[in-house]
């Protein structure tokens, strides 16, 4: 240790001299400055040249994200409260399926069957959760009850079409009125299995491609007095169940042996959650 010491006291200033200089300029960076200049400089030029962050549109990152929250949130903070979130929990599927589209198309057509002129609460309760979260779409409502439609029309939306959803002549009058075309349709009506059908066969193919479709309420189909049928026209049978045509359309998606009916199919996904399904229409 002494001898290094030695050696060490022993180095001429001169190359002391190099040996401080070599590493200021490593850190610093090489500039004929004076040292402590070009470290001003050079946080000046970190402030100066740091991009500032774009701004965050927190709604958008939320309808993408949070969208099960957000319409939760959204439906109970009005009133009165969509039964979609209390008795049931629809978020499930609008959250993770109908946000997310909005915010990718904004000026989205929708339709829903379904006001809500039987519910205890009155109607209107979804149309208002909407018109929160979809304020640039175009709204369309489909009711039963028509007098109540004409009481209420202003108090809930101006496009509502009205008529029994199991009548084909009803249906095609309301794809004429309403132009069709539809990114969105959702069927909350009379939870008939005869109607769901019907309405399904004549508007699934007025849905745009990426559209999506959602059918609530299927929990009730097995049970006898949705198993009738409501119109002259509405000719299903008790035999069938909305929940048993979607299996086989869900048989084509999955099975290997049926990629033909796959290929011809216009469904490209079937999501279901407790009590309701969506379709998701091949782009």
């Amino acid at each position: 240790m002494m001898f290094l010491r030695a050696r060490i006291t022993s180095v001429p200033f001169w190359i002391s001299a190099i040996v401080v200089s070599s590493i200021c300029s490593y850190h610093l960076g090489y500039n004929d400055s004076n040292p402590m200049e070009m470290k001003v400089n050079q946080k000046e030029e970190e402030v100066t040249t740091t991009p500032t962050p774009a701004a965050v549109d927190i709604s958008n990152i939320d309808f993408l994200t949070k969208g099960e929250d957000v319409f939760s949130s959204t439906a109970k903070s009005l009133s009165p409260v969509t039964d979609k979130v209390t008795t049931h929990s629809y978020q499930i599927m609008y959250g993770r399926f109908l946000l997310p589209y909005y915010q990718q198309n904004p000026s989205m057509k929708m339709l829903e069957i379904g006001l809500g002129c039987n519910m205890n609460y009155g109607p209107g309760a979804s149309v208002a959760v909407w018109k929160k979260l979809f304020p640039e779409a175009e709204l369309w409502e489909a009711e039963f009850d028509a007098e109540c439609v004409e009481k209420h029309r202003n108090e809930t939306i101006y496009n509502v079409l009205t008529g029994d959803q199991g009548d084909d002549a009803v249906l095609d009058s309301w794809v004429q009125l309403s132009g069709g075309n539809f990114d969105v349709v959702i069927d909350d009506g009379g939870h008939q299995n005869c109607q769901i059908w019907h309405s399904f066969l004549k508007l699934w193919p007025t849905v745009k491609p990426g559209g999506l479709y959602f059918i609530e309420d299927l929990q009730v189909g097995r049970w006898p007095y949705y198993r009738k049928a409501t119109t002259e026209t509405d000719k299903c049978g008790e035999d069938l169940i909305v929940m048993d045509k979607l299996k086989e359309y869900m048989d084509v998606l999955i099975h290997a042996d049926q990629k033909q009916e796959f290929a011809e199919s216009n469904i490209e996904f079937i999501f279901c959650q407790h009590e309701a399904c969506v379709l998701g229409k091949k782009k």
